[in-house]
């Protein structure tokens, strides 16, 4: 019988807080001017204007920002994909970065040897966690990355080590791409 009293006790606690909410929500909105016959402001702006029919495109230099944004992003990127591979993909992480790097830096990568016959399953995954921008001039740009790898081995067993990689990169056209990588 207890249980029962209990119930309908909570229940009609529950059903008043319903009833407040609404209550409180009825009341927030009449005040806005949103209630019943109400227009509202008439004389807000709206939010989303009509463009205006003289509305001209005006291109815009990239600023430093932009430019240091693309640099770092890019630095982070190739960080992590140049330090994560696994004997199941050899060199697919490699592959990935033909067509942000250099032509030097596609030369580098295609000489690094990738052992083929693994016995055991062995990897790394790389995580990028922050970054400094060293330099950044004309066209060259130094991003050091600092990095968190995981050696997963074949028993699953991980080992968590953090690594540093300064990344070399230049301006090839209108875009970045990377010219080193090298481990710290």
């Amino acid at each position: 019988m207890e249980s029962s009293k209990r119930k309908k006790i909570i229940w009609a606690i529950i059903s008043a807080l319903v009833i407040l909410g609404i209550l409180f929500l009825v009341w927030r909105l009449s005040e806005q001017g949103f209630g019943p016959g109400q227009e509202g402001n008439q004389n807000e702006q709206p939010i989303f204007p009509t463009p205006s029919a003289n509305f001209q495109y005006q291109p815009v230099a990239p600023s430093q920002t932009d430019i240091e944004f693309t640099v770092t992003s890019l630095a982070k990127t190739y960080a992590e994909r140049f330090g994560s591979w696994s004997t199941d993909n050899p060199g697919t992480n490699l592959k990935d970065l033909v067509p942000l790097s250099s032509k030097s830096m596609v030369d580098y990568l295609n000489i690094i040897e990738i052992s083929y016959k693994a016995e055991e399953f062995s990897g790394i995954t790389t995580k990028s966690l922050s970054f400094e921008l060293i330099s950044l001039e004309n066209s060259q740009a130094k991003v050091l990355v600092k990095t968190q790898r995981v050696k997963t081995k074949a028993d699953l067993s991980e080992e968590v080590l953090y690594q540093d990689i300064e990344i070399s990169e230049l301006k090839s056209g209108d875009k970045w791409l990377v010219n080193q990588a090298t481990w710290k």
